[in-house]
């Protein structure tokens, strides 16, 4: 009976570390088309380019971490909240969008040493345009038949 329980155990190990290697490499071709979507929206020089992605990494790598420590929480089932409980839920979620601003407001300074104004406000757009049109390949990609 262990020999087969080992061999159930490789097994599932095997799967899990595919799947887990699948989903990094969706997200990685997520992110570089992003990169190449934005980049052209923004009209970036190659010049530009170098010195602007390794700062918006850094940015989304920092608001990643806010917003993941946020959600640490966010699961609980509201019902078994108690008033209290849930009032000091909402008090972290607006010090963790006032982190968040206050950590865009810090970049913008550092975007605008790299670029323009307008490739800034291009930028703003583009993630929004990038993430509608994500969005509706992923729902696309839900319905049978097509």
């Amino acid at each position: 009976m262990k020999p087969y329980l080992f061999l159930l155990t490789l097994f599932c190990a095997v799967i899990l570390s595919a799947t887990a290697a699948f989903a990094q490499d969706r997200r990685e071709n997520v992110e570089a088309a992003k990169v190449a979507f934005l980049t052209d929206k923004m009209a970036l020089t190659s010049e530009q380019s170098q010195k602007f992605w390794p700062i918006y990494n850094e940015y989304e790598a920092k608001r990643r971490e806010l917003v993941k420590a946020y959600r640490g929480g966010y699961r609980q089932d509201v019902d078994e909240l108690s008033e209290q409980e849930a009032k000091a839920r909402i008090d972290s979620m607006f010090a963790v969008r006032e982190r968040e601003l206050d950590l865009e407001k810090e970049y913008v300074a550092r975007y605008n040493r790299v670029i323009t104004a307008k490739q800034l406000i291009l930028l703003y757009r583009g993630e929004r345009e990038f993430t509608k049109m994500l969005l509706k390949r992923l729902d696309n990609g839900k319905r049978p038949n097509q």
